[in-house]
């Protein structure tokens, strides 16, 4: 027998995280679900569209807006009756709005199972609008299990009262065979230092723009000729164009905006890669999935021990503090001067991947969680 399996997750449908869930097409019927304007919408299983909140086009206050009139805007319309005759619904977060309507399915016996995948690192988050609270301790006491991202987001879990019989721990994953590394011909000295993803305050872009400068002044690095690449846009595009300016590093910075396909060769053209994440009132890095394409990449790693990120790193990267630009510079430096230190942090990189994330690792975590639930 073959189960059916809905992977529910909205607006939030992406490659990123659905490339640990494809090589489960071959023991599970997989049907995503996701609204009509998803980040990504080719995958190894079907999808089915619906029409969201989400889907809106962008005005002022829109999340906020949203999130006042729907409790959470993360609404599917005519979701529960789409789910008829799954066996596991699969959705995300406590606080989301398909979360309650997929519990919802389940209650009308639509579905036998309903599990739920928890990034949130940050106890009694999220729980500012109206109904949150009670979206959170419903999904809490009803889902049938819990898949937390890491040992943090379990702790979290526990301090806002779930059962711990109901939590197991399960990472994000990377394919290993697309992203690997490839020997490229060193035709000069020139160093490419890449950041792949949002520019935002939190992702730790301004700290990149002054560790930058710093390096660039640095007489030890005068005759190693530094290139810095940002993959991504942002809230803080404009403020970060304006800042590489007042800097005087403009010509060494180079802004690019690829899709997901082409990311294994943007990866591949790096030395090394930064992740220098600082946690906001609100928010954590929960895992960050560039840091398993870099891993997979085999590139040196400079990250910071904030959040999720030691878990996910382990000993494959340099952590250094959040929001410090001179020791970020710093440790950024020791891999510019140190070729071997270099090659043994991609070492550790690509094995760590092959070894803990590689997502045929992650899809047999998820069967084996999917089949005890059914069994």
């Amino acid at each position: 027998m073959t189960y059916r399996v809905a992977l529910v997750r909205g607006k939030f449908l992406n490659q990123y995280e659905m490339q640990f869930f494809e090589p489960l097409v071959e023991q599970f019927a997989l049907t995503g679900f996701a609204s009509l304007t998803p980040f990504h919408s080719r995958y190894a299983f079907p999808i089915v569209q619906l029409p969201s909140p989400m889907d809106l086009p962008e005005f002022p206050y829109k999340m906020p807006i949203l999130n006042r009139l729907f409790t959470d805007a993360q609404y599917l319309f005519g979701l529960e009756d789409r789910l008829r005759g799954f066996d596991i619904v699969h959705t995300a977060e406590t606080y989301f709005h398909y979360t309650q309507q997929c519990l919802n399915a389940r209650k009308k016996g639509y579905v036998k199972k309903v599990v739920a995948t928890v990034l949130e690192n940050i106890p009694f988050n999220n729980e500012g609008i109206t109904g949150r609270k009670v979206f959170k301790l419903r999904a809490r006491e009803e889902l049938d299990h819990i898949i937390a991202l890491t040992q943090k987001t379990k702790e979290t879990l526990l301090l806002e009262g779930t059962d711990p019989r109901k939590i197991t721990i399960i990472s994000h994953f990377v394919d290993t065979d697309r992203f690997k590394p490839i020997k490229r011909q060193m035709k000069s000295k020139e160093i490419t230092i890449l950041f792949s993803g949002r520019l935002e305050k939190y992702k730790g872009v301004y700290e990149i723009l002054f560790a930058a400068k710093k390096l660039l002044m640095d007489k030890d690095l005068k005759s190693i000729p530094l290139r810095f690449i940002f993959v991504g846009d942002g809230s803080e595009k404009s403020h970060v164009l304006a800042l590489e300016q007042r800097l005087g590093i403009e010509s060494f910075v180079i802004h690019q905006h690829v899709s997901y396909n082409e990311m294994p060769k943007v990866y591949n053209e790096a030395d090394i890669f930064l992740a220098p994440s600082k946690a906001t009132e609100t928010w954590q890095e929960q895992y960050n999935t560039t840091l398993l394409e870099a891993q997979a990449s085999g590139l040196p790693i400079v990250t910071t021990a904030s959040g999720g990120i030691a878990e996910n790193i382990g000993n494959a990267g340099i952590l250094v503090q959040p929001a410090d630009f001179v020791s970020l510079a710093e440790a950024i430096k020791k891999f510019i001067l140190n070729s071997k230190l270099r090659s043994e942090y991609s070492r550790r990189a690509r094995k760590r991947a092959e070894t803990v994330h590689d997502a045929k690792i992650g899809a047999n975590k998820l069967a084996q969680l999917y089949n005890s639930l059914l069994s």
